[in-house]
């Protein structure tokens, strides 16, 4: 530790000693004040981008119905479960809003889409919570390649805060569900993989089989 600062050269008994927020208290007085973080630059997608956050919307719109539906079937959950599912469906909700906010004039409305959850889906708890899981790990795959590869670093800020929130709801679903809340780290996917499974769920208006 001779290249540690004076101040800083902590044998392992000082340390021990000293105690985590004293080594915090002296690293401060030896580097000086950390500067404040500039504010976050605002999401302004280039090209490919559109597609991560059209995705996002959609996904976010269905994982929201699907938050919804659950709780308005009862039987399902209990007082506590229920509350965390209604705290999740106005996250959505605000997802919905940043996302939307984020494409402009290219945003997602709200008739440009059905959402159509199988009935089954909600015959019993595992299945419920199998399905919001599903749609929040669509989610996560997507949002993971997005943050890696969006060209606009705005944009790709906008998409790894989402994915941590998202990733938080998937791993609450996982642990009402009694399985690990990590299921070690999750793949990239992209938005051709992901929307061909959400294409199952969706419907446009207008469109062959759609209303």
């Amino acid at each position: 530790m001779d290249h540690l600062p004076r101040r800083l050269a902590l044998s392992r008994k000082g340390f021990l000693a000293l105690g985590a927020s004293g080594v915090a208290t002296a690293a401060a007085g030896a580097l000086g004040s950390a500067p404040a973080l500039a504010a976050p630059h605002p999401p302004a997608p280039q090209g490919d981008d559109l597609g991560f956050l059209a995705f996002g919307a959609v996904a976010e719109g269905a994982s929201r119905v699907f938050y919804r539906t659950a709780l308005a079937t009862p039987g399902l959950f209990d007082a506590g479960e229920r509350r965390r599912l209604a705290q999740a469906r106005a996250t959505k909700r605000e997802h919905i809003i940043r996302l939307s906010t984020a494409m402009g004039p290219d945003a997602v409305g709200p008739g440009d889409f059905a959402v159509e959850l199988p009935k089954s889906s909600f015959a019993t708890r595992d299945k419920a919570l199998a399905l919001g899981a599903s749609l929040e790990a669509l989610l996560v795959g997507v949002y993971l390649d997005g943050a890696a590869y969006a060209a606009d670093p705005g944009t790709r800020l906008l998409i790894a805060r989402l994915l941590t929130v998202d990733g938080q709801l998937l791993g609450s679903l996982h642990a009402m569900a009694g399985k690990p809340v990590g299921q070690g780290l999750p793949n990239p996917m992209s938005t051709d993989d992901a929307g061909a499974a959400l294409d199952k769920l969706i419907t446009v208006p207008g469109s062959p089989g759609g209303r």
